[in-house]
């Protein structure tokens, strides 16, 4: 509209000017026709510039479009690479946890196991000495009194004692049994340590050891990823074994097995339970470490 007018008024003006000389022009209208014409530039260089810029700005808000569609898609990347992160290093910090947790138990064994030898050398010892010791009569010879004869009144005597002592040899040592299974799980030979536990286990079911022997059977499984298997060992170790050494730890790590076996449901509830109950247990706390990398938060429950 300010176009159209300009263009007119400068119509009117210009036949103003042309006019016969009759009307007069004054210098003042010939001055505004001038100045019309310069502001008419000025508008028209203007409306050039405001549509440069507005192109300009256009190109520039597309690019800023594909920029932050561009930062939201490394977003989603990263979030899906740290969430991976994450579950890598809870798996990380759980084998580490097992590991660690396992060689404080072969520690314990492995001191048992020297004060044991300790005391069977000293054992020994007193044996030897008293079988060098000098008898206080001297040798008998064949025949006489008091030596032994096959078929004599001690002959009977002596071959029950060779069929008692023959028996008693036929059950193998707790503590070779133990030591060797022991020695198979931590170099890694889990089915020889597992056939070494049950046989273990098959002479010495009601020691005190007993709960360590079922406990690292489910260890040898979940260490095999044969989780179903380890869940199965550490309830019999739970069940048998209600009040041994490892009860805790085999019920900590039923719960990760659970988990590594795909049910979430069942792992939250046995590691809630430990927590609950045993609060201030060891493996309560690694049990309240694994729920809040699972974003679950559990309270020990307070007694009355």
């Amino acid at each position: 509209m300010k176009k159209y007018f300009l263009t007119i008024f400068s119509l009117s003006l210009l036949s103003l000017v042309t006019a016969p000389p009759a009307f007069g022009v004054s210098r003042e209208i010939i001055q505004m026709m001038q100045q019309l014409d310069t502001l008419q530039q000025t508008v028209q260089t203007l409306q050039n510039t405001v549509s440069t810029q507005t192109a300009v700005l256009h190109t520039l808000l597309q690019q800023t479009a594909q920029n932050v569609s561009q930062v939201k898609s490394d977003m989603t990347d990263f979030k899906g690479n740290a969430e991976q992160s994450m579950a890598t290093t809870s798996n990380k910090i759980d084998s580490l946890s097992a590991q660690v947790q396992a060689l404080s138990s072969s520690m314990e064994q492995t001191q048992s196991q020297l004060t044991r030898l300790s005391e069977q050398v000293a054992q020994m010892q007193k044996v030897i000495q008293t079988l060098n010791a000098p008898s206080p009569m001297g040798p008998t010879t064949p025949g006489a009194p008091g030596s032994q004869n096959p078929g004599a009144a001690g002959g009977p005597t002596n071959i029950q004692s060779s069929a008692g002592a023959t028996g008693a040899a036929s059950i193998p040592d707790p503590n070779s049994l133990y030591n060797s299974a022991m020695g198979s799980f931590n170099s890694g030979q889990y089915a020889l340590a597992i056939q070494g536990f049950q046989e273990f286990l098959q002479y010495y079911g009601t020691t005190p050891r007993a709960s360590s022997a079922q406990y690292y059977i489910g260890e040898c499984y979940y260490n095999n990823g044969d989780y179903q298997h380890a869940v199965a060992a550490y309830d019999k170790c739970i069940e048998r074994y209600p009040n041994g050494d490892k009860t805790l730890s085999a019920r900590l790590k039923k719960g990760y097995a659970l988990l590594a076996n795909g049910d979430k449901a069942g792992g939250i509830r046995e590691l809630r339970a430990l927590v609950e109950q045993h609060p201030s247990a060891p493996e309560a706390d690694l049990a309240s470490q694994r729920l809040r990398r699972l974003g679950i938060i559990v309270r020990p429950r307070r007694t009355k």
